[in-house]
């Protein structure tokens, strides 16, 4: 055939209907596609659609993807057990397409909202659970059920419940070793948000070890996304463990792969990421040179509590260059910001900041303050006892005018390794 046009033979066959499906797909549509730029664009938003839907089919990815937001919305005005309800009886919602968006909502929730994260994903596997194998292949109907349990599992960890996340994961490992798929892409999801699991109950070496094989399969599926995501959480687990130097490695060394991933919200992260590292390692110059870059990828984000825990690491590298009174204006900023949120741990955490800077100034009436402000907002929550002691002792210190910036450190380092491991909910 020629290169730029169907030859005699192909047309003719084609305008008779006598051509077989493979056979338009191979011949007929890329030269349509490549002779119109209408249809080059039309192409390029259905092959969107199918990574998004996570879908071979055209057909599926296109109406599905189109009609999952609109049902979404029309859902979440409702109360969690009417959600499930209508999933389970209309089933017009029982769809692939429904599916993938909470589980992609659900992910993008958990920081902010783990509550909803949670919610989100509970209502993707009554979704899943009534697919049916007539109209979804069953192989591929099993890995979106195992997907869908690690995204909840994932939710669970964040909101501080491990054993319930613990058996979100078992469940999709024994749904993935029922697959016979081969979707590497699955695999490696899974995998590394079971790694975000076992990195959280500090068990660093098993974190390590599901994440470099999620990372080993991403790179077998080509996938640029999945590796970058693995890169990132291979150097958290080195920042977690205290391995500071090697996370600064690891974060510089995977720039590139990250970058060509194409997700400013990754890329964002790493370099995030890279300036916390050198700020947790007292190099402030160096941390302090990337202020202007990181800001405005941080600025294109628009998101309140980016911009507020940014403010909070500018804080960390004026207080770190001398620059006192700035660095006191900004945390006092940023922690009323938090107080109004009723952020309690961020609240808590930027307060022993701010006490550190007060205590080096010998300035103990306001620390006494800070104190009493801080303790109100973890009243009625679920703070693991040992924690609450650390805050007890912040508060006693404080009265008795004998807190240290070293106390205070030792306290916030506390606080922060026990919201990690999940013991401490997040606000």
């Amino acid at each position: 055939m020629d290169s730029a046009h169907l030859s005699l033979e192909v047309l003719a066959r084609w305008l008779a209907g006598d051509l077989s499906h493979d056979e338009v797909l191979r011949d007929v549509v890329p030269h349509l596609v490549e002779r119109c730029p209408t249809c080059r664009r039309r192409e390029k938003e259905i092959r969107r659609l199918q990574e998004e839907v996570g879908h071979w089919s055209e057909t599926v990815a296109f109406f599905e993807g189109r009609e999952a937001p609109g049902q979404l919305a029309a859902l979440e005005v409702l109360p969690l057990e009417e959600q499930i309800r209508r999933v389970q009886e209309d089933e017009s919602l029982q769809t692939w397409g429904l599916c993938q968006l909470l589980l992609r909502t659900s992910l993008d929730a958990t920081r902010a909202n783990p509550v909803r994260a949670v919610g989100l994903a509970d209502l993707a596997l009554e979704v899943v659970r009534h697919l049916t194998e007539e109209a979804y292949h069953p192989q591929w109907r099993l890995d979106l059920e195992a997907r869908t349990c690690a995204v909840l599992g994932n939710a669970r960890r964040v909101l501080g419940e491990m054993w319930s996340a613990d058996a979100a994961f078992r469940e999709a490992k024994q749904l993935i070793a029922k697959s016979s798929s081969g979707n590497l892409r699955v695999e490696a999801e899974i995998l590394r948000l079971e790694g975000s699991l076992r990195r959280c109950q500090r068990r660093f070496v098993e974190a390590r070890e599901l994440t470099e094989r999620a990372l080993a399969l991403s790179r077998d599926a080509s996938d640029g996304l999945g590796v970058a995501k693995a890169l990132l959480k291979l150097a958290k687990i080195a920042e977690e463990s205290g391995d500071l130097e090697r996370a600064l490695t690891e974060l510089r060394a995977a720039d590139a792969e990250v970058a060509a991933a194409g997700d400013p919200h990754l890329l964002t992260c790493l370099r995030l990421n890279v300036v916390h590292a050198l700020v947790q390692l007292s190099r402030f110059p160096d941390a302090a040179a990337l202020v202007e870059e990181v800001g405005a990828l941080i600025e294109r984000k628009g998101e309140l509590l980016d911009h507020l825990r940014w403010r909070w690491t500018l804080a960390k590298i004026a207080h770190g260059q001398g620059e006192r009174e700035r660095a006191e204006r900004e945390l006092r900023e940023v922690q009323a910001s938090f107080f109004d949120h009723r952020m309690a741990y961020d609240a808590a955490l930027v307060s022993l900041d701010l006490a550190i800077l007060l205590a080096q100034d010998g300035r103990t009436e306001e620390i006494k303050v800070i104190a009493l402000e801080v303790m109100p907002l973890f009243e009625s929550r679920e703070v693991h006892r040992e924690a609450l002691v650390a805050l007890l002792l912040f508060q006693r210190a404080a009265e008795e005018e004998r807190l240290t910036a070293q106390l205070a450190q030792h306290v916030a380092t506390y606080l922060r390794r026990e919201r990690r491991t999940g013991r401490v909910p997040d606000a």
